[in-house]
């Protein structure tokens, strides 16, 4: 049987959390991104929405820019407008961040048959929490 911790590829907590803070998000996307491939040797369902994610990093991308730059070529009513959908979808990229979030939980502890997480701490730290157990399991 091949060995269950080599699936999961190992990152440094000390360069993801402040490259997920000064990307504002777009690294939490490129995180489920890259990750697919290990995600889909735990399981033949699809339970991460990838699509979803190749959506939310251009859309985050996308809004960062639009952030720097909007008030220099959009007038008042087209900052409103142009808002009001970048609040929507940031609604959408924290739902899918805590769908993903929680569906990788389930799998890799489906995987390797125990718990292994804490829901709470998932709720807090994400993405960091998830890749902290990650490390943690590789050492094992």
């Amino acid at each position: 049987m091949a060995d269950k911790t080599m699936i999961f590829k190992k990152s440094n907590l000390f360069f993801l959390i402040p490259i997920s803070i000064l990307t504002f998000g777009v690294y939490y996307a490129y995180w489920f991104i890259s990750r697919k491939k290990s995600f889909s040797q735990l399981t033949s369902k699809n339970f991460i929405p990838h699509g979803w994610w190749k959506f939310f990093l251009v859309f985050t991308i996308v809004s960062l820019i639009y952030d720097l730059i909007k008030d220099s070529f959009f007038t008042g009513y087209g900052i409103s407008i142009l808002d009001s959908y970048d609040i929507i979808l940031s609604f959408y990229f924290v739902g899918c961040l805590y769908y993903s979030v929680f569906r990788a939980r389930e799998m890799i502890e489906e995987h390797f048959d125990e718990k292994i997480f804490k829901p709470w701490l998932l709720v807090i730290f994400n993405v960091w929490y998830l890749q902290f157990k990650i490390n943690r399991l590789k050492e094992n």
